[in-house]
């Protein structure tokens, strides 16, 4: 059976009504935020909104790590990353009691951004086609990609497929409800990022 997980980076307000409709169908969500901004692309981050973090958290998602100013940490130094990971995971850890997950902005990373998130993450998600299908079994590399790229599925499908990610960031909730829908034929098994890991055996 095909672990899917359904994630969704940078924590808009809208991604308070996707929670919801997660909730309704039974499905856990995996939510990456960014912990110190007020806005992102033009949108207001849910992170200042305490009560509705809980409630996502209340309804049994995840919740992750999007950096806390979303910088490319491929153009930081050391100690910007480090700081970038620290300040992220101490507003975070005010919610939640377990370990926690990166989405890395941008999906950039390199060998060092790794060796300094696995100091405070369980897991980091790239985006695009590095690992796309998370045929590399490496917590730290995991893949993710767009709902566009689903069509491909009926072939990946034979090719012993046990992790896929689907991102989502600004989509309508009608997308998301078709995403799930169409998941839903291939009899696939939803499930927190976290909860992923295992899926590929890590």
């Amino acid at each position: 059976m095909i672990c899917v997980s359904l994630s969704f980076d940078d924590g808009f307000l809208i991604h308070y009504d996707y929670a919801r409709l997660l909730y309704r169908l039974g499905i856990p969500g995996t939510f990456f935020l960014i912990t110190g901004l007020d806005n992102y692309d033009g949108e207001k981050l849910i992170i200042n909104r305490s009560d509705l973090v809980k409630e996502i958290i209340d309804m049994g998602h995840e919740i992750g790590s999007h950096t806390h100013t979303h910088r490319d940490l491929t153009k930081l130094s050391t100690q910007e990353i480090e700081s970038e990971f620290k300040i992220s995971t101490e507003v975070l850890k005010r919610y939640i009691d377990y370990d926690l997950g990166l989405a890395y902005p941008y999906g950039s990373f390199n060998e060092e951004i790794i060796k300094i998130a696995s100091k405070y993450f369980i897991y980091g998600r790239t985006m695009g086609d590095f690992n796309k299908w998370n045929k590399i079994p490496n917590k730290y590399v995991l893949g993710g990609f767009g709902a566009r790229h689903l069509i491909k599925l009926p072939i990946k499908i034979l090719s012993d497929i046990k992790l896929i990610n689907i991102v989502f960031h600004k989509e309508s909730l009608l997308l998301l409800r078709l995403v799930i829908e169409y998941l839903e034929m291939f009899k696939v098994k939803f499930v927190a990022l976290r909860e992923g890991l295992k899926c590929l055996g890590l």
